[in-house]
């Protein structure tokens, strides 16, 4: 059984696997980073660790809208983020859901793993290995 979390990038609706997130923070204080660009928000203090907070929608390219003032923290063995989305949704489950067929570039350029169909909703699941990658060629 497969669960989602749903967010919105731009007009675009999106999942995240729970597996991969530890926490959603609430309204964090958010701190400047010193020369980082505007793809990052700032930094919080997640549990005495500091933890990047990075504008997903900036990133990938989708067109501004003002982030959810919650965050989702990722868990990671390579890196641990903050993630600011259009809007949190709700958890799905997936296992009625169906994948549908998609052009692989289009899909990697946006960092999405897969698409499904829940019931005539169609979610792009947020692919974290492929993001990392993206993340690591900034």
């Amino acid at each position: 059984m497969r669960q989602v979390l749903t967010f919105t990038l731009g007009e675009e609706l999106y999942g995240l696997e729970i597996s991969a997130i530890q926490e959603i923070v609430e309204a964090p204080a958010l701190f400047y980073i010193p020369g980082a660009d505007d793809r990052y928000l700032g930094a919080i203090n997640f549990h005495g660790s500091i933890v990047p907070v990075l504008n997903l929608a900036r990133l990938l390219g989708f067109s501004e809208t003002e982030p959810e003032s919650r965050i989702i923290v990722t868990c990671s063995e390579i890196a641990v983020l903050g993630l600011a989305v259009g809007r949190l949704g709700e958890i799905v489950v997936l296992d009625e859901a169906e994948t549908l067929p998609g052009d692989a570039d289009q899909r990697r350029a946006n960092c999405i793993g897969e698409v499904v169909d829940l019931a005539g909703r169609m979610i792009n699941l947020f692919d974290m290995t492929a993001f990392l990658s993206r993340l690591e060629m900034l």
